[in-house]
C-alpha cells in the first residue's frame, strides 16, 4: 500500500513539474513575443519609415499653401506619431484670421494633409476713413487698401455701423450690420444696381437705411419681412417712375402704410 502511495505521489509531482514547465514555456514565449513586438515598433518608430516626407494643403485661396505650412509648423523629417493634431488645428484658426476651421489628417506612413475652410467676404464697413471687410459672422477679416478697394466693390458698404476702430479678427457684435447685408442680398439685381451704400441711424432704433447713387433714402427699419418690403419697394419705384413723382425718402418701416417724401 505504501508503494502505491509513493507511486501516486511521484506521478503527481511529475504532473506538477510538467505543468510548471509548460506554463514557463508559455510565459517565456509570450515575453519573447512582446519583446519582439516592442523591438519592432521601436525600430519602426525611429526609422525613416514614419518620417514625414510630404505636407499638403487644400481648401485655401486667400492664403498660399506656404503661409499655411509656416503657421502649422510641421517639419519635414519629423515623426508622424509626434504630430499633435489638435494643437496645429487650433493654431491655424487662431493665427490666420481668414481660416474659420481646419482639419489635419495623418496619412500613414509619411504624409500630412491639412484641409482648411476659409471665411468669405460678405460686407464692407467704414470707420474713421478706413475701410474693412467682414464675413457672415461679422468677423473683421482685413483692412482694405485703396488698391484693393475695387476687388470688394460688389459688397455692400455700411456707414455709421460702429463707433470704434475695429481690430482685425474681432467679431462685431452689432446685428444691424449683418441685417443690412441680408436686406441687400434679398434685392433683385436691378435694385442692387441703384444702391450705393447703407447707413445705420443713430439712437436706439438703429434703422437700416439704403442710400441710392442719386442720394435718395430707402428706410427699411429692421430686416424683418424682407420679402414683403422688397415687393412693396418694387411697386413703389415702378409707380414713381410711371407718374414722374419726385421723392427723397421711401419709408418702409410700416409695410401697411409706406411713406414717400
Amino acid at each position: 500500500m505504501d508503494k502505491n502511495f509513493d507511486r501516486a505521489l511521484s506521478s503527481r509531482k511529475r504532473r506538477n513539474v510538467k505543468r510548471k514547465f509548460v506554463l514557463f514555456v508559455k510565459i517565456t514565449a509570450i515575453l519573447l513575443l512582446l519583446g519582439a513586438l516592442v523591438f519592432s515598433f521601436n525600430y519602426l518608430y525611429n526609422s525613416k519609415y514614419f518620417k514625414i516626407k510630404t505636407v499638403m494643403v487644400t481648401g485655401n485661396s486667400h492664403y498660399s499653401s506656404e503661409q499655411v505650412k509656416k503657421v502649422a509648423d510641421v517639419a519635414i523629417g519629423a515623426n508622424i506619431f509626434e504630430i499633435n493634431k489638435k494643437n496645429i488645428e487650433d493654431r491655424l484658426a487662431a493665427e490666420l484670421t481668414w481660416v474659420s476651421s481646419s482639419s489635419l489628417r495623418k496619412v500613414f506612413p509619411d504624409k500630412i494633409e491639412i484641409s482648411i475652410t476659409e471665411r468669405k467676404p460678405y460686407i464692407r464697413l467704414v470707420y474713421g476713413g478706413k475701410y474693412f471687410i467682414l464675413d457672415r459672422e461679422a468677423v473683421v477679416l482685413d483692412e482694405i487698401s485703396d488698391e484693393e478697394s475695387p476687388l470688394y466693390s460688389g459688397y455692400l458698404l455700411v456707414k455709421n455701423g460702429i463707433k470704434f476702430y475695429p481690430e482685425i479678427g474681432e467679431k462685431i457684435a452689432k446685428k444691424s450690420i449683418l441685417s443690412a447685408a441680408e436686406i441687400y442680398d434679398a434685392l433683385d439685381a436691378e435694385l442692387k444696381n441703384i444702391i450705393k451704400e447703407a447707413t445705420i441711424s443713430s439712437g436706439t432704433s438703429s434703422d437700416i437705411i439704403l442710400v441710392t447713387f442719386d442720394n435718395k433714402q430707402i428706410i427699411f427699419g429692421t430686416s424683418d419681412k424682407i420679402i414683403d418690403k422688397n415687393a412693396i419697394l418694387r411697386q413703389i419705384l415702378i409707380q414713381i417712375h410711371k407718374d414722374g413723382i419726385a421723392y427723397s425718402v421711401i419709408d418702409l418701416r410700416n409695410i401697411e402704410n409706406p411713406v414717400i417724401k
